[in-house]
This record gives C-alpha cells, sequence and structure tokens, in this order.
C-alpha cells in the first residue's frame, strides 16, 4: 500500500523536471532565434554588397563607352568633370569628396542609394606609357600609323545604402 508521502514526492519531481526541461527548451529556441537572425543580417549584407558591386560594374562600362565616344584623346581629359589629364595626380578614390565631380553613369536604378558614377584618366599613348612598354614577345610592337591612347577608369558603386561602396577599375586603349 503506498502512502500519502510517497505519492507527493513522486508529483515533486515530475514538476520539477518539466520545469527543467522546459527551461531547457527557452534556451534553445532563444539561440535558434538569434542564429536566424544573424543569418538574416548577413544574406542582407551579402545582397547589398553584390548590388553595390553590379552598379559599381555598370558605371566602369558607362565610362567605357564615355571613353570610347571621345573624339580626341587629349582635350577632353581637363580636369573637369571627372576626366583627368595626363598630368594631373590622381584622386583619392576612397575619399567620397573626390567623387563630387565626378560623371554619372548612363543608367538609371531606382532602387540605389546613388547612381554609379566614374572618373577617367587620360594616361598617355602608347610610346609616352611606361606601363604601355612592357610588351612581351614583341605583340604590337610596331603598327605603323596607329596611335593607341591609353586610359584608366574608376567607378564606384553602392546599393541601397551608401554604407558599402565598391571601387573597380579598369584600363582601356582607344585607336586614334
Amino acid at each position: 500500500m503506498n502512502t500519502p508521502t510517497q505519492k507527493n514526492t513522486q508529483q515533486g519531481f515530475t514538476l520539477v523536471m518539466s520545469l527543467v526541461i522546459l527551461i531547457i527548451l527557452t534556451v534553445l529556441s532563444l539561440s535558434s532565434m538569434q542564429s536566424t537572425r544573424l543569418e538574416t543580417a548577413m544574406a542582407g549584407n551579402m545582397r547589398e554588397s553584390d548590388l553595390a558591386f553590379q552598379a559599381a560594374e555598370m558605371g566602369l562600362d558607362s565610362g567605357e563607352n564615355h571613353v570610347e565616344t571621345v573624339t580626341t584623346s587629349k582635350t577632353d581629359f581637363n580636369d573637369l568633370n571627372g576626366l583627368y589629364a595626363e598630368t594631373t595626380e590622381d584622386p583619392d578614390y576612397f575619399d567620397d569628396a573626390s567623387w563630387t565631380s565626378a560623371q554619372t553613369a548612363s543608367v538609371s536604378l531606382a532602387q540605389l542609394f546613388n547612381q554609379p558614377q566614374f572618373i577617367a584618366k587620360y594616361l598617355g599613348d602608347r610610346s609616352q606609357n611606361e606601363v604601355a612598354k612592357v610588351n612581351i614577345g614583341g605583340y604590337g610592337g610596331a603598327q605603323p600609323g596607329i596611335t593607341v591612347s591609353y586610359f584608366r577608369i574608376t567607378a564606384r558603386g553602392v546599393g541601397q545604402t551608401d554604407s558599402a561602396p565598391r571601387l573597380v577599375q579598369s584600363y582601356y586603349g582607344k585607336e586614334f
């Protein structure tokens, strides 16, 4: 026969165990929620970074198209509107103030904080540019009657916020 004290002891132990299990489940669910929140933030940051990079690529494409439409190599690059001459010192591309006079890309995307921009610098002709003198195996060494002018195009793109800009750069040669 069971005594009343044994019955009360067993019921108390079940209550304590169920509370311990409930606390463990609560801690696990809070940890899972925090992990999910972190993963969501990481995915948002990755999306922002990708959007900024794609915008910078579009700015670079606009810069190359702009250089392609230039009729003369030297006169259009006069240190105005983000078009720098050969003798001009390069701007600090990481400083936001350097981009106030830059060219805006010819594309328009509504979801971006700012439209892509580009800065183009005339680097000189093949015979004037130190970088162009590097010629592997004599390829393209003698091209009579053709002047190839070199340009460096730097583009800046941002995503939906201005917090993570991306910069891309290319060298572009054009025959005159």
